[in-house]
């Protein structure tokens, strides 16, 4: 199965479960992870299409699930953006964005010859928070090697979020180096410039004449 394929039979089965199932409106509404819960799912929707396994062993004691030639993760990150009829969160979603790039980094590492794909979740999610998302979605594609494809969704509680997909690449983005300035001379500080002294004038010896 090629990644597209891949990517649009799990996208559509996770957001169609996002918005039927039961328990969905408290779990948004609350900022809840649901990593286990998006685990069996993910495992449901790769067996409607051939056998997937749930526990593939990765680096570190994390598991996740092959199909085929595949080895997919799935994630929660609930944010603590401001979103209306949600709990306050208690979550950091910095911390969170930090252990996704870990896991990314077990998935290159343990897949073999296998492919390995990532989806996750961020939610509360709506368009005013674009411009503060946009530094974790930089810090993710360069752990991915590549860039992640987005698709919205919505809760049947009102809330909102976003379904991020991407493919793990043989080797990550380098992080770019902090711009060093140039060295500048020492500069000397304000006041009044100090002038050499002045040279002293030498008397001249005068000979007196002999008597």
């Amino acid at each position: 199965m090629e990644f597209e394929d891949l990517r649009a039979h799990v996208g559509n089965e996770l957001k169609r479960r996002f918005w039927e199932h039961k328990a969905m409106p408290a779990l948004s509404r609350g900022r809840v992870r649901m990593d286990g819960w998006l685990k069996v799912e993910l495992t449901a929707i790769l067996a409607e299409k051939g056998e997937a396994e749930p526990a593939f062993k990765l680096p570190k004691g994390r598991a996740a699930v092959r199909f085929g030639d595949w080895l997919v993760e799935v994630a929660s990150l609930p944010t603590d953006y401001a979103f209306e009829n949600t709990k306050a969160s208690s979550g950091n979603l910095a911390e969170d964005v930090k252990d996704l790039r870990k896991l990314i980094k077990r998935l290159r590492k343990g897949r073999g010859r296998r492919q390995a794909a990532l989806f996750f979740v961020v939610f509360p999610f709506g368009d005013q928070n674009e411009a503060a998302w946009a530094p974790h979605k930089v810090r993710i594609e360069r752990s991915l090697g590549g860039s992640l494809i987005e698709d919205r969704f919505s809760f049947q509680s009102g809330v909102t979020g976003r379904l991020y997909s991407g493919l793990v690449r043989e080797r990550a983005e380098a992080e770019p180096v902090a711009e060093q300035k140039p060295e500048t001379a020492e500069k000397r500080p304000a006041g009044r410039t100090r002038r050499a002294p002045a040279p002293v004038p030498q008397k001249e010896r005068t000979t007196l004449p002999s008597a």
